[in-house]
């Protein structure tokens, strides 16, 4: 029998939905229990629990609205506290749903049911195509040494008073980090997981990002979130539960990096609840969660840019317009673009307008360059890290390497000082859809806090 995986949502007033949450990581019996408890609610359906049943308390219910406010003291020394307080309104149970019982299942008001769809690294295999004016496309202009990035960067404004990121974590949410090459301390695990934190390969695309996130920050931590274990967006969901979970335990981490995302937009007419169309999918208001919560989260615009798009692009996602969707188009976000060392856009790179927030993306950052993948590297070989996917952790490297400098620094003034410093790469003063408001510079948004009046750490 055909079956679709879905995501449920029950609706629930969860007493305590963190303590919920890790009971059900931490035992797969446990999670079983708590994910049929609600499944159980519809039997008789052919319902089936997923593999990775785990339930999601969400703390924004699915008419969306704000985040509860006990969750902006996680960034403080009373989170231990608000962890107690904040409530949940629904559950979210992954599971596989006969698709001869869609229909019947989603007229159930005591229940809602959203896609549970397949997500993308934003690695970049391309396509031929041929270099326009001021773009970089295949073949691609030479790849250079992170030292070149970090004059472009230039960190050493910051490095020279003693800040390189230490006492920052990030969290690399992806498929996984090699922690015997990078410093991973923690992550997300379970005890039926394959992949434990730090267990995956140097080659993998998440040991790119945290090398990548190393650029600019070379003394801060990382915590591994491998969901493309798992690679739906109920995986990803499930991820920023476990940010948030750890943000409420001890304040950290303080960025995550995130280089996926889809690679098309489906038809709206036969998917309206798609992550790509409707803002109230349970990962979206996971993420505002998460950025209540005090994380900066960085986001790579994607790799279907016009003019020498991926070829994993699917071509009604390709161009302005159509490119940067789903979590990677939120506000509360920092949408990364990607150019080269030269400053030209990499013809790859999403273009804006988002498709929930307009102005996307909000930067620039550098790809292209030798990092974790090239010759004498861990990865040894031709190969240059690359795609937005190696753009975004330079860029969450250069806002750990601000919050070691700056006391307290919030997800929206990390957000202002980022694209207000930016150098601006268009043709108009301002933002526009290929580069945002500009590319990063490490030197130049110090320079902006402290203009703010903002302390140093």
């Amino acid at each position: 029998m055909a079956k679709q995986k879905v995501l449920l949502e029950f609706e629930s007033e969860g007493a305590a939905p963190f303590s919920m949450n890790e009971a059900a990581v931490e035992s797969p019996l446990e999670a079983v229990r708590q994910a049929q408890s609600f499944v159980d609610q519809v039997a008789g359906m052919g319902i089936e629990l997923d593999e990775f049943c785990a339930p999601v308390p969400m703390m924004i219910g699915p008419g969306g609205g704000s985040a509860p406010p006990a969750l902006e003291t996680f960034a403080t020394e009373g989170r231990a506290a608000a962890r107690d307080e904040v409530a949940s309104h629904t559950v979210v149970v992954p599971a596989e749903v006969p698709l001869a019982a869609m229909e019947q299942l989603q007229g159930r008001p005591e229940l809602k049911v959203w896609p549970n769809s397949p997500m993308a690294l934003f690695d970049n295999v391309i396509d031929e195509a041929r270099s326009d004016s001021g773009l970089d496309c295949r073949p691609f202009k030479p790849a250079v040494e992170i030292e070149v990035l970090r004059a472009l960067l230039a960190v050493d404004a910051l490095w020279n008073e003693g800040y390189r990121g230490q006492n920052i974590v990030v969290g690399i949410i992806d498929e996984g980090v090699d922690g015997s090459v990078y410093p991973v301390i923690g992550g997300f695990s379970r005890p039926d997981a394959g992949l434990q934190p730090g267990g995956a390969p140097v080659t993998s695309h998440g040991s790119m990002c945290a090398a990548d996130v190393l650029v600019a920050a070379p003394h801060c931590r990382l915590y591994d979130y491998p969901f493309l274990g798992v690679p739906r967006s109920g995986g990803a969901l499930q991820m920023f539960q476990a940010v948030l979970n750890q943000r409420g335990i001890d304040g950290t981490p303080h960025i995550t990096n995130n280089s996926y995302g889809f690679v098309g937009v489906p038809d709206p007419a036969q998917f309206p609840d798609h992550e790509v169309h409707n803002i109230d999918h349970p990962v979206h208001r996971k993420v505002r969660e998460v950025v209540t919560a005090g994380v900066t989260c960085f986001f790579a615009a994607g790799n279907c840019g016009e003019n020498c798009p991926s070829g994993a692009c699917h071509h009604s996602g390709i161009g302005p317009g159509r490119s940067v969707h789903a979590s990677n188009s939120l506000a509360e976000v920092i949408t990364v673009a990607a150019v080269n060392s030269r400053h030209e856009r990499i013809g790859y790179s999403s273009q804006g307008p988002g498709m929930f927030e307009p102005q996307k993306p909000d930067i620039a950052s550098y790809s292209h360059f030798f990092g974790n993948f090239g010759p004498g590297r861990p990865a040894d070989g031709t190969n240059f890290d690359n795609g937005t996917s190696a753009a975004t952790p330079v860029a969450a490297g250069v806002g750990a390497l601000l919050m070691s400098a700056i006391a307290g620094l919030t997800p929206d003034m990390m957000k202002r000082a980022l694209t207000g410093s930016a150098t601006n790469l268009g043709r108009t003063v301002g933002w526009d859809a290929g580069t945002g408001h500009g590319v990063l510079n490490a030197a130049a948004a110090y320079g902006w806090l402290r203009g703010q009046g903002v302390p140093v750490a």
